[in-house]
């Protein structure tokens, strides 16, 4: 019974920071990456190699991604998924084989006044309270 709501209360967090990091409360200033928006960053800060698996939610947009990351390296695909301006796209992670998958929302292409996004994965293991999601602006 202790589990689940520790576990509820985690994915109540992630959720709440997945979407905060769509809209860009946790922005950082003027931090910006080089990729072109709808790109997706891993990074792996443990020792040891992860398997991972992304993919939207949505089959609108189509896109997937099944690797490895080594410890302590970090895997790039440009321009993963895109989408149309305005438009939010949600993505799913599996870390290692099992497990609850991690979502996260952000914008490819930009609204408004907000650059095109790119989408950023870091963890350190298969648990999921050490991985985080992250937008940072796109060019």
């Amino acid at each position: 019974m202790e589990r689940r709501r520790f576990l509820r209360g985690i994915g109540g967090c992630l959720a709440a920071v997945s979407l905060a990091g769509c809209t860009g409360a946790f922005a950082d200033g003027d931090r910006s990456s080089d990729y072109p928006g709808g790109t997706l960053v891993i990074t792996n800060t443990g020792d040891g190699p992860m398997p991972v698996s992304i993919r939207t939610k949505l089959d609108e947009y189509d896109a997937s991604l099944d690797t490895v990351v080594a410890g302590g390296e970090t895997v790039v695909r440009r321009e993963f998924v895109s989408a149309r301006r305005g438009d939010i796209v949600s993505l799913e992670a599996l870390l290692g084989e099992t497990g609850e998958r991690l979502s996260f929302q952000f914008l490819p292409e930009g609204s408004g006044d907000s650059p095109p996004e790119v989408a950023e994965l870091t963890f350190e293991n298969a648990v999921e309270a050490s991985a985080s999601w992250t937008a940072t602006g796109g060019t």
